[in-house]
């Protein structure tokens, strides 16, 4: 799985969202795109996954309007920044 990030400055704090509120897709601390991804993996497995590294602000699946399968890619906000710098420097697989 291809993973790169921050989407925002270095050392940037995120903020913790709400349930169902997402963030603004402009400059997000902490947000990392995560690419490779089968196309049955969910919200869920990617937020196990990633979750054992710092807690999840947000995660999203792009999927496919018509069918919702999933497009191979989506999007991980952590809520510390700091964290998705670790990530990014390391290769993942998800549901390999």
């Amino acid at each position: 799985t291809d993973v790169s990030g921050p989407a925002g400055p270095d050392g940037a704090k995120g903020v913790v969202l709400g349930e169902g509120e997402r963030y603004d897709t402009k400059l997000t601390p902490g947000k990392i795109f995560v690419g490779g991804l089968s196309s049955d993996a969910s919200e869920a497995d990617v937020k196990e996954y990633f979750g054992a590294y710092g807690t999840i602000a947000d995660v999203v699946v792009m999927r496919d309007k018509l069918t919702g399968t999933g497009r191979g890619f989506g999007f991980v906000t952590f809520a510390d920044g700091n964290v998705a710098d670790r990530v990014v420097s390391q290769r993942h697989e998800i549901k390999g």
